[in-house]
């Protein structure tokens, strides 16, 4: 009988490996600071930021994310509005994509402007209404659709003197359509058939002058103006239909006009401010970086560049603001005992700082913490952190801020490490950092004669010289494997240093060390940049590189002299075996638990591959997954959760996955979450297995309700049964069975329906 049960283990496990990988429980963790437009409903403030939209409950208080892993269909918002008449709220993307969420967030996607075949920049900058027609300012003219039908009606390419006018916003007043631009105030009348044609607009004048109107809106029978004088200064001026009046002159920058509840709201470089019908003020709040400010009885909203979202009620102030990093320009993501450590860094190819701030920032599962100039003076002297060192302790990390030196930081204390204080043991054009398993810092440096430096446990530093092959190079990414070889990248000239120093750092003579170019057995080089290293659970060191991956199954084997080649792992595509990932540019690997390889690349999104790199298991791309964007720039796997960090070009997110690291003595499963609560819609995820372990979820009187595998320690329910259906309330048992046919139960799962 034990035969058969491990016969339907190793057959589950080629199924599971191919089944699901990353559950439904994507999360974003970006930044929501940059507060650049706001609509506001009866129960609801929406605030839109230059990445998504997040909206404030007004009755409980809560947060909510709009993004693409639960609803939207696209990032980089450029304006949001919400028509009273249509309960409808538009959010207008920079690249003229279009969504449209009813009171009930459902969401209706008008893709039909972001696919017009339009060469020139698309962003929607304001939306207004007229009707069941919303108007959409944009940065070619205007284009309209009808709410209703949920379809577009007209577009307007508005060109003066065959120059493209940027239309800032727009408004209905009387018999025309107004549009505003720095160019001047254009309108058409509504009934005219024909406003396709530029002939068919009229521009309108003060004082023989033509509005560099940036903003405008409609407010108790008129037409209200913010002009631009110049930077700094704006003038506010009102029109109804026969003439034009001065309301204010050399105001601050005017940013946007809105009126609401028979209010007029003016924000300015300086401030918000409402005023009431008789343009007296009723309210004000004084703040620099609003950028649009709505009236909504007692209360003045306004999104800000800063903070967010702010809310003034007389003299009181609250800033509403979902939990984030400061920004969403991120370049690397590491794990730390616990902890996500992330840096904006970055490197201009080939090896030029791009001077971002040597900022670190610290994700605990719950808080965000930050590491700044303003909380170490010594940063700002820094930029661009490209990687980090630990060592299991959360509350210790090395960072290597490229050629500037380490910043390290121990149980809330600061050093900050360079050739000053040590001696000159390295060069300040400091690349990677790694500790080995004694606890010794290795640092790796570039255009020196000695690239590489290490502090011994003594707290002293030391310095090693290995010939020439890498001197005065350009250097990369160090590993330090299990045995304590360290592999040093020449990322450009596709180089690797191995280096092992026999256990005693401080000394020369007995280190052991080879140089050489990743080749195959047929001694094909690899000729293109090496991106990233890693070491997988049986040893074997795999490589990123522009022209897809090289491994290394028997690493140990070029300080021992023995025959050293890599290989190409090869998969079916098509019929036809190929290079893995031979077409792509690897930026990224992590290893999860069950030795899986996850490969983050350029341009294709995320591709998670078999142990031995010769089977694709699944592909995360923008189209077919909430991944923000297919240009993955790192990656990095929380081993005890079972969650992979993903950094691209948008931003960084998460998303649960199915392997955790295994537990062979099933010593302490658990379920996250537990009791799962009857909004959850999730994947439950089942932690501290043993790797390739049967798991049963079966009721009290044990029918069985689902089956998978286990991948490393972890595995995923979808709290489904096995006809597909959300179980009923109740009590679950989880049920395991290992390789060698023991079965036993581990665990209870409490679901609230």
């Amino acid at each position: 009988m034990a035969k058969y049960l491990i016969v339907a283990v190793f057959v589950l496990a080629a199924f599971a490996g191919r089944g699901q990988i990353v559950g439904e429980s994507w999360r974003d963790h970006l930044s929501y600071n940059n507060g650049k437009a706001l609509a506001v409903t009866e129960s609801m403030v929406y605030c839109a930021t230059d990445i998504g939209l997040f909206c404030y409950d007004k009755d409980d208080g809560s947060i909510r994310r709009l993004t693409t892993i639960n609803g939207l269909s696209d990032m980089g918002v450029g304006s949001i509005a919400y028509s009273d008449a249509n309960h409808i709220l538009v959010i207008g993307y920079s690249n003229g994509n279009i969504d449209l969420m009813d009171d009930d967030g459902r969401v209706y996607n008008m893709s039909g402007l972001k696919d017009k075949n339009i060469v020139m920049s698309k962003n929607i900058n304001q939306i207004s209404f007229y009707g069941t027609r919303a108007y959409l300012s944009c940065d070619f003219g205007l284009t309209t659709i009808d709410l209703k039908r949920r379809e577009f009606v007209d577009t307007y390419i508005m060109r003066l003197d065959a120059k493209q006018v940027k239309i800032n916003c727009s408004a209905v007043f009387g018999e025309y359509l107004y549009a505003f631009s720095e160019d001047g105030l254009m309108r058409g009348r509504l009934d005219n058939p024909f406003l396709t044609d530029m002939k068919n607009w009229e521009y309108l004048s003060i004082d023989g002058r033509q509005l560099r109107a940036v903003t405008g809106c409609v407010f108790n029978g008129k037409l209200y103006a913010g002009e631009s004088i110049n930077d700094i200064i704006s003038r506010l001026t009102a029109f109804d239909g026969q003439s034009w009046t001065m309301i204010a002159d050399s105001i601050p920058t005017v940013r946007s006009l809105t009126s609401h509840d028979n209010r007029i709201v003016v924000c300015t470089d300086m401030g918000v401010t409402a005023y009431d019908v008789n343009l007296q003020v009723s309210k004000s709040w004084e703040t620099t970086g609003a950028t649009m400010g709505f009236n909504d009885g007692q209360d003045i909203w306004y999104s800000h560049k800063m903070y967010g979202l702010g809310r003034t009620n007389k003299d009181t102030y609250m800033a509403v603001l979902p939990a984030g990093p400061p920004h969403n320009r991120f370049y690397n993501v590491c794990y730390n005992a616990g902890n996500i450590l992330v840096a904006p860094g970055g490197i201009k190819p080939p090896s030029a700082n791009l001077y971002r701030p040597a900022d670190i920032y610290c994700y605990d599962g719950t808080d965000w913490t930050s590491i700044s100039k303003n909380t170490y003076t010594d940063i700002i002297n820094c930029s661009d952190v490209v990687s980090f060192a630990t060592c299991g302790n959360p509350d210790y990390y090395v960072a290597a801020a490229w050629r500037y030196g380490l910043l390290e930081f121990r149980n809330g204390e600061y050093n900050f490490i360079n050739s000053v204080n040590t001696d000159s043991a390295f060069n300040d054009c400091v690349t990677s950092c790694a500790f080995d398993s004694r606890g010794n810092l290795w640092v790796a440096s570039m255009l020196t004669q000695d690239p590489l430096a290490v502090r011994a446990v003594d707290g002293k530093w030391y310095k090693h010289h290995y010939g020439t092959n890498m001197t005065g190079q350009v250097t990369g990414k160090i590993l330090c494997t299990r045995n304590d070889d360290l592999w040093l990248v020449q990322p450009h000239g596709s180089r690797i240093l191995v280096w092992n120093s026999n256990g005693t750092p401080e000394t020369d003579g007995d280190d052991n060390y080879e140089c050489f170019v990743p080749s195959n057995e047929s001694g094909s080089l690899l000729n293109s940049s090496i991106n990233d290293i890693a070491q997988d659970r049986n040893g074997a060191i795999w490589i990123a590189s522009d022209e897809g991956v090289y491994v290394y199954d028997h690493p140990e084997y070029i300080l021992q002299g023995k025959n050293f080649y890599g290989r190409r792992p090869q998969m079916i595509e098509e019929g036809y075996y190929q290079s893995l990932l031979i077409t792509e540019v690897v930026t990224s690997i992590a290893i999860d638990g069950g030795n899986r390889k996850w490969f983050g690349t350029e341009s294709g999104g995320i591709f998670v591959i078999s142990p031995d790199g010769t089977e694709q298991y699944a592909v995360y791309n923008k189209d077919n997954s909430p991944l923000f964007s297919n240009n993955v720039l790192s990656l990095a796997i929380d081993d005890d959760r079972g969650i992979i960090y993903i950094v691209t070009d948008r931003g960084l997110q998460s998303a649960v996955i199915s392997s955790t690291k295994p537990d062979a003595g099933m010593s302490s499963v658990y379920a996250a979450p537990n009791p799962v609560p009857a909004d959850y819609f999730n994947d439950v995820a089942i932690h501290g297995l043993a790797d390739e372990t049967v798991v049963r979820i079966t009721d009290l009187r044990g029918n069985l309700v689902h089956e998978t595998m286990s991948n490393g320690g972890g595995a995923l329910w979808n709290l489904c049964n096995r006809d597909g259906r959300r179980v009923e309330t109740g009590i679950y048992l989880i049920q395991c069975t290992t390789t060698d046919g023991v079965t036993r139960n581990v665990g209870k799962i409490h679901v609230v329906k």
